[in-house]
């Protein structure tokens, strides 16, 4: 049996725990005559979304009018979920979803309704036995901080998902210290779990392992994370370079005075591209200042800088930035279709940001936000390549307005445009795009 198929059948068992532990613990309980005779499902929770978005946008991939690469199409995500409390230590979920999208333009690409997945399947233990722990099994959510190392375990199906096919433990140290531990395990397509109407989407483009560790804890008014991060890509028959990443780094923020806070996360790595050896450096800081203005004026400013360091392609190390388990649109909705001809979708790599925010509440369930993103490059672009074909570090100027509106307890959306200007990172004739969208989310 080869590697891949061995780590596919221990990921099958592993997604398999959730049910077996369920039916010991429901029956444990009901032995004990904790479950109330007839009634089997003592707490059980369903929920129920729809989100409904409509995107339009010119030569957002290509920045060049003359291909007529714009896009114009409809995207519609339905999800469906029940969470079982069979006692007070156990959790189990699951989650169906299904996205497909409509498109006006181009008018060739087909309609179809796409696929059923099951989007997360775990259950989750708590014990107060000793050290309070709780123990997560199957596929679940994981997002560390804001997201910066890990968020999105497979970029390239959207926004449809962010599972981890995982392992998890968090243990309180104390009521103000936490130890988190993951493994995880990402194949290019979903072949863990049953799929309905199979398209074989592309979830990530080779497999990938993830194993973690991360500390998180407060002193005094500082909020502290700590991590170690690595991730092992495997080589595929088209993508024969394998890459072992290993992401050291920490997070603080802090309030420096009267509505001011400071937040700051760095991450140095090591490791292997190929038979390269690996060392980059990322990381962000951000200050940001709650006015309590009036309506019609900011809320809220930010300033804050990004820093993801690029490959000197005259060295022999590899010093790009590998974006680990954060693909995903951290800083801007529309920029990670640009990076899609330069290395891949939300590839967050050589990239300096210089950025400014200002958030307003127009009315009580209508607000505002207003970004500006100077970008640059801490490498020129590889002359070789015909994109970005550039011979200068400035990537351009990324404009972003954003209206969110709440009708009620239920129904909710947004309004979304970003503008960019590309400068002398690309080709001399790169135009501007423009990016659209507009979202309507129904929850009950």
């Amino acid at each position: 049996m080869n590697g891949n198929k061995y780590r596919r059948m221990v990921i099958r068992l592993l997604l398999l725990i959730p049910l077996v532990t369920l039916f010991s613990a429901v029956s444990s309980e009901t032995l004990r005559g904790a479950v109330p005779a007839g009634n089997i499902h003592p707490n059980f929770r369903l929920s129920f979304s729809e989100r409904i978005r409509m995107l339009s946008w010119d030569n957002t991939i290509t920045l060049a009018d003359s291909l007529c690469g714009g896009q114009s199409f409809t995207r519609h995500r339905t999800t469906l979920s029940g969470q079982w409390f069979p006692s007070r230590r156990f959790e189990c979920m699951l989650k169906l979803t299904n996205e497909f999208r409509y498109y006006f333009v181009p008018e060739t690409k087909k309609f179809n309704w796409d696929e059923i997945i099951i989007d997360l399947f775990y259950i989750k233990w708590h014990s107060r036995v000793g050290m309070p722990a709780t123990l997560t099994l199957g596929r679940q959510n994981i997002i560390l901080g804001e997201g910066f190392i890990v968020m999105d375990g497979h970029p390239l199906d959207g926004s449809r998902s962010i599972y981890f096919n995982a392992a998890r433990l968090d243990l309180e140290l104390s009521q103000r210290n936490k130890l988190t531990m993951f493994y995880s395990y990402q194949p290019e397509t979903d072949d863990i779990l049953p799929v309905i109407h199979d398209r074989k989407q592309k979830l990530i483009e080779q497999p990938e392992k993830g194993v973690g560790v991360c500390y998180s804890g407060n002193l005094t008014q500082v909020n502290l994370q700590g991590y170690f991060i690595r991730k092992d890509v495997s080589a595929t028959a088209t993508r024969p370079t394998k890459s072992v990443i290993n992401s050291v780094g920490g997070r603080l923020q802090l309030p420096t005075a009267a509505h001011l806070t400071v937040t700051a996360e760095g991450a140095y790595q090591f490791g292997k591209y190929g038979d390269v050896s690996r060392s980059a450096v990322g990381g962000y800081a951000r200050i940001d200042y709650q006015t309590n203005w009036q309506l019609y004026l900011p809320r809220l400013l930010s300033l804050e800088t990004v820093c993801l360091s690029g490959d000197n392609p005259v060295t022999v190390k590899y010093e790009g930035w590998e974006p680990m388990f954060a693909r995903w649109p951290k800083w801007s909705e529309s920029y990670i279709y640009t990076q899609i001809k330069e290395d891949a979708v939300a590839w967050w790599t050589n990239l300096i940001s210089l950025h400014g925010g200002a958030r307003f509440q127009l009315a009580p369930s209508l607000d505002l936000s207003l970004d500006y993103h100077h970008l640059l490059a801490f490498r020129e672009p590889v002359d070789s390549l015909p994109f970005p074909g550039g011979n200068g570090k400035t990537r351009g100027d990324l404009f972003i307005g954003k209206l969110t509106f709440q009708i009620n307890d239920y129904l909710s959306g947004h309004l979304l445009w970003e503008g960019f200007l590309p400068g002398n990172y690309y080709f001399s004739t790169a135009d501007p795009y423009s990016w659209v969208r507009f979202e309507l989310l129904l929850k009950l």
